[in-house]
């Protein structure tokens, strides 16, 4: 009964906190199977605009352990529209560990790391509706070994 009671107001303060930032559309996070990620296995983030007059930030968020073989890694980020129609490609490369020292970039919790990585800090989008965010891993080989999960946050640019 007593973990009913933490796990219920553990899923409370998550709530509570993940709210607590006006400018935030949207949040989330996709778990990969095995810690792994491979080039075919798409990462679609859905989400809705809702004042296509102002700018968005976008962030990619990359949960990696040590056994990650790479100093940086390199994605396809793809909008699509609500169709399914793509608004724009981008291939983005980004630091996980310092490539001298080989120290890991984030937030260390036992093996695994949480990065928060920005990808845009000037998105505009065409209009008001839903889009995806589509994120797709580029690295030369078909399977990554070491990442446990990718996710993105957009949150608008407040004046």
């Amino acid at each position: 009964m007593k973990s009913v009671f933490y796990i219920s107001l553990l899923f409370s303060v998550s709530a509570m906190i993940a709210c607590s930032n006006p400018a935030v559309v949207t949040e989330e996070k996709i778990d990969m199977p095995e810690v792994l990620w491979a080039q075919k296995t798409q990462v679609d983030f859905p989400f809705e605009i809702t004042d296509s007059k102002a700018s968005y930030k976008l962030f990619y968020q990359v949960r990696y352990n040590n056994d990650y073989p790479y100093y940086n890694l390199w994605v396809n980020r793809i909008l699509l529209d609500e169709n399914g129609n793509m608004i724009s490609k981008k291939l983005q490369g980004m630091d996980l560990f310092n490539a001298g020292s080989g120290e890991p970039y984030g937030a260390g919790f036992g093996n695994f790391f949480d990065y928060k990585i920005l990808s845009d800090s000037m998105q505009h989008f065409p209009k008001n509706g839903k889009y995806i965010l589509r994120i797709e891993q580029n690295m030369r080989i078909d399977t990554l070994h070491g990442i446990s999960s990718v996710g993105i946050e957009i949150e608008k640019n407040i004046k």
